[in-house]
This record gives C-alpha cells, structure tokens and sequence, in this order.
C-alpha cells in the first residue's frame, strides 16, 4: 500500500463481531508540504485525520501500529450509529503509521476507560521526574465522563472529554479536598500536566498522556485496578 496523504474513510462493515480488525491507512509524513519524514519536527505536521461511522451498540477501538506486529489503542468510542472523527494528536509520530479498527459487543476491559491509573513518572525533555515514595497520583475515567482519584494527599474529582478519540480533554477545574501535602508533592504538577494534556495511547497496563505546547512531554501511568 502506498502512503496517501488524504485522511481516507472506510466502512465498517454490520458484521464485525468480538476482535474483528481492518486496517484504515497508511498515513503520516506531509507530502503536500514536500517535506521528508525525517525533515517534519513539529507536531502539527504529523497529524492524522480519519472518519468512519461507528455501529450502533457496538464498542470500538482505534490502534495503531508501525510495523503491523505491535498495536497501541488511540482511541475508544461507544458506537452509537453515527459518524466517529478521529485525531490522533501524539507527539511526533514518525514516519508510516497504520491504523485499524477493532469491535466487540461488549465494552473493552483492556482499554482506556473503568481502570485506575497510577502515576509512575513524567517525562520531560532531558528530565524524568517521578513521586516521591509513597505519593500516589491517580486518576480512573467512567464511561459517564467523569475523573476521579488521588493526588497525593487529597481526593479529587472531575470530568474530561474525548475530542476526536484522541484527545483527554480535562474539564476546567477538579473538585479536591484541601489537606496540605509535605514539601516535594507533585500535587500541583499532576493537575497542570492532565489540563495540558494533548493525546493518549494505552499499551497493556501502560497508558501514556502526551502533554505541553506540542505534546513533546509525556505521563506515564500503571494500571493499578
């Protein structure tokens, strides 16, 4: 398959049953600006674009791959009949990426959403920056779009979004009790990376929040549920 530099949309057949897959493209360098993969820095040049109608009851996950053998989820969608736009808005992609579709009937227990996330550590430039021993920052997202978990010392609790599948969007402020937390908390370092937040990708029991002006900077999270 050649790589095409306009976001195609393919059908998604009423047949898909539990794990059925197809791929939807081969996309990621920007042709239409002549520039070289290896020349393409910035995040705005590597974005991909797709749209599909989703079936009605159905659950289904986006993924993505580069080399066919190991898939990352993207993006997670109830399936209500109607058109899904999806964005993928990771930072700096690279160069091929391929992408496919999975559906089951049931909701996917190995997504994004009914798991409790635990911060490991963020990634920032030359920088890992990791809690302190038994700090814990959480966050576990409900199909009702509600956020809820801990932040070191506190309990906290909002809502986010799913703009285009890929982006976490963060409702404008969290619900929080309010005990102090001991010096050297990334209590205040948690919320303003998960309200910078720019795109995701769940691997297993890793998941990855890609935050900052152009998603260069990463959280890393363990499934803890």
């Amino acid at each position: 398959m050649m790589p095409s530099s306009d976001p195609p949309k393919k059908q998604i057949p009423s047949s898909l049953t539990c794990l059925t897959a197809f791929l939807l493209v081969f996309l990621l360098a920007a042709p239409t600006l002549g520039q070289e993969a290896s020349d393409i820095d910035s995040f705005e040049a590597a974005t991909v674009l797709l749209e599909f109608p989703s079936s009605d009851g159905d659950y289904h996950l986006i993924q993505a791959s580069r080399d066919l053998q190991k898939w990352v989820t993207v993006a997670q969608y109830p399936g209500n009949g109607k058109s899904v736009q999806f964005k993928d808005l990771r930072s700096q992609l690279g160069n091929t990426h391929l992408y496919r579709v999975v559906t089951k009937s049931e909701p996917f227990q190995d997504g994004l959403l009914d798991r409790e996330w635990e911060l490991v550590a963020l990634h920032e430039a030359d920088e890992i920056i990791q809690p302190k021993k038994g700090r814990i920052h959480s966050m576990t997202l409900s199909r009702e779009k509600r956020v809820a978990g801990r932040n070191d010392c506190n309990r906290y609790f909002g809502s986010y979004s799913m703009v285009k599948g890929n982006w976490l969007k963060f409702g404008e402020g969290f619900g929080s009790t309010l005990m102090f937390c001991m010096p050297g908390s990334l209590d205040f370092k948690f919320f303003e990376s998960l309200h910078a937040s720019k795109g995701f990708e769940v691997d297993g029991n890793k998941l990855k929040i890609y935050y900052g002006d152009n998603a260069e900077d990463w959280m890393e999270f363990e499934d803890k549920t």
